[in-house]
């Protein structure tokens, strides 16, 4: 058969197997090899149906080709595939359907129509077909198990059906306990979004990978619902917008992270609020309801005594999730130049406490890191340097910020969180400091690969003398605001002049390091060169190798360059090109 990638992509060949479990799919090469590309499980098939008429812009719909199928899954996954023909594809309809009709969980009430012998038939032919009894899981419903063979039958089964994880994640233990499935988007530490399929059941809140990467047998993402503190909608502003004007965002607060997840739109984000809070209300002790509900019986006060610290415990959670939260918001904006919208784009409320601010009910005051405005207990005018200011402007002076902001910045305040080449590599021109402390982080990256291809002992100096900030090293262009705090004030270069005099020293001290210096191949001069001498000499940027600088201010072409180039040139063949054939050997003969 055939396979469509995306729905109008181009079809590609493929193998196609139909188990009882899964629809598994195997790529095939020029050799006609397979390779298991998708295991997609039967257990979460909604339809399998024809495509619909190819429809384009300005053009006459075209007919659907008899001959492709269309299998929907529970993740919004559409899997499309073409037979031979039209009755192979007929064919395969009927089959996969059949399949998916044996592996979906039977309902109670059929079950109690159903006689002894009809019980026992179904465990012996549905239990191969469920997804969940290869892995040893029970689909059924905690009624239908009173079957007497029904342990004997499984475990038998276990032994002879295969069992293999599937793309699609066998989450259901009980189908009975999933309250809720479905696609969802979560912000990541790298302030992206990635797509997640989520289950809601009871007790546990889980995330498994979506269509496509790989095998899964179990979640990537577990939350304990008795744990949540908190679900509610996003409505932490950024830029001066909440969240909920720019799609169907929520939050999950736990007492260790934060969910921030995203669904299609506002209606879907809804429904996952009301069920989350619906399963994590029902997770909740009874004891402290009833402790809220009667402060007065003498005969509760035990129970208010000890969900008292219960309470104390979430607030400090909470408050805990929402230093994250703000954390997290903070960073997004790091080397964005603050954008000041007003009160109007807060509803007049102070961005740290929700308190009403303005000039009837406090005076408001602006965080220049943030944009936003704050009431006075929330912005006290401490000063910090502001990282984006720096980055674009070289603004060296410090602005007020609020507590918020000035606790974030001095969180981050030693982390290489700045790269000058991917943000402004302009300032390198304008700022000679930052210029100067760019050539000596080049020496030093030179240096770095003689000694650390030196004994173990030399590179550990080298480590030590700089710890802890190896980037400084590696990536020539990273910087903290703690670095670029010390370029302002004139200590970075001189630490970094230090670092490359004991350096350079050992290289020219080594037995082992002389030996891989450079000869210019301009002048011949026996002396040894390295890369690492800025003032005397230079590096070519197309072969690495190294000259004079006064050999290379003469405009001479690279010897080793043009050697590489005549070497390309050269024909792939030794015999001559202008020759009509490489038989250029002839062995004379005598016609006998």
């Amino acid at each position: 058969m055939e396979q469509r990638e995306g729905p109008r992509g181009r079809w590609t060949r493929c193998h196609v197997e139909l188990t009882p479990c899964e629809l598994r799919i195997y790529t095939l090469d020029s050799s006609a090899n397979r390779q298991l590309g998708t295991a997609c499980s039967l257990s979460h098939c909604q339809s399998i149906i024809s495509p619909a008429p190819c429809s384009v812009a300005g053009q006459i719909p075209q007919p659907a080709d008899p001959r492709t199928l269309q299998a929907l899954f529970f993740n919004s996954t559409r899997l499309q595939l073409r037979a031979a023909s039209q009755w192979e594809a007929v064919e395969w309809r009927r089959l996969m359907w059949d399949r998916v009709q044996a592996v979906r969980p039977v309902r109670k009430e059929n079950h109690q129509r159903k006689s002894a012998a009809e019980k026992q038939q179904v465990v012996k032919f549905s239990a191969p077909m469920s997804p969940s009894s290869s892995s040893g899981l029970d689909t059924r419903p905690d009624g239908d198990s009173d079957t007497p063979s029904s342990s004997e039958a499984s475990h038998s089964l276990e032994s002879t059906v295969p069992s293999r994880p599937t793309t699609l994640p066998l989450f259901t233990q009980r189908c009975q306990d999933v309250l809720k499935s479905g696609l969802l988007h979560k912000l990541m530490d790298q302030n992206n979004w990635r797509a997640f399929t989520f289950v809601l059941t009871r007790s546990t809140l889980r995330a498994f990978p979506t269509e496509g990467r790989g095998s899964v047998s179990k979640p990537v993402l577990q939350y304990t619902l008795s744990s949540c503190s908190a679900v509610q909608n996003d409505q932490e502003p950024e830029n001066g917008e909440p969240w909920t004007d720019r799609g169907g965002r929520f939050q999950v607060v736990f007492p260790k992270d934060v969910l921030r997840l995203q669904a299609d739109d506002q209606p879907k984000a809804q429904e996952w609020v009301e069920a989350l809070r619906e399963a994590v209300g029902a997770q909740r002790p009874a004891q402290e309801e009833g402790g809220e509900s009667g402060e007065g019986a003498p005969a509760l006060q035990g129970v208010l005594l000890r969900s008292k610290p219960t309470r104390e415990r979430r607030q400090r959670e909470a408050q805990r999730a929402k230093r994250q939260s703000v954390t997290t918001s903070f960073l997004s904006i790091l080397t964005c130049l603050a954008v000041e919208k007003g009160l109007t784009a807060q509803s007049f409320r102070c961005a740290g406490c929700q308190r009403p601010v303005g000039h009837s009910r406090g005076k408001a005051k602006i965080c220049y890191y943030s944009g936003w405005y704050y009431c006075q207990s929330c912005h006290q005018d401490n000063s910090f340097l502001i990282p984006a200011r720096l980055l674009h402007n070289w603004d060296t002076s410090k602005h007020k910020v609020s507590k918020q902001a000035k606790e974030f910045l001095e969180f981050v305040y030693e982390e290489p969180l700045l790269d000058v080449q991917q943000l402004n590599p302009c300032l390198y021109e304008h700022c000679e400091p930052l210029s100067t402390v760019l050539r000596l982080r080049q020496q030093l990256q030179s240096l770095r690969a003689y000694l650390f291809s030196c004994r173990a002992t030399i590179a550990e100096d080298l480590r030590r003398r700089i710890f802890p900030r190896e980037y400084l090293l590696q990536h020539i262009h990273l910087y903290s605001m703690a670095d670029l705090q010390q370029v302002i004030d004139g200590k970075l270069a001189p630490f970094l002049s230090k670092v490359i005099k004991f350096a350079s020293s050992h290289v020219f001290s080594c037995s082992l390091c002389r030996e891989k210096g450079f000869i210019c191949e301009l002048c011949h001069n026996e002396q040894v060169i390295y890369p690492f001498q800025e003032n005397a000499t230079r590096r070519c940027e197309g072969c690495g190798a190294v000259f004079h600088t006064e050999c290379r201010q003469k405009a001479q072409p690279c010897p080793r360059c043009v050697h590489r180039e005549r070497h390309h040139k050269r024909p792939s063949s030794f015999w001559a090109p202008d020759d009509d054939s490489p038989g250029c050997f002839h062995l004379p003969y005598q016609d006998t």
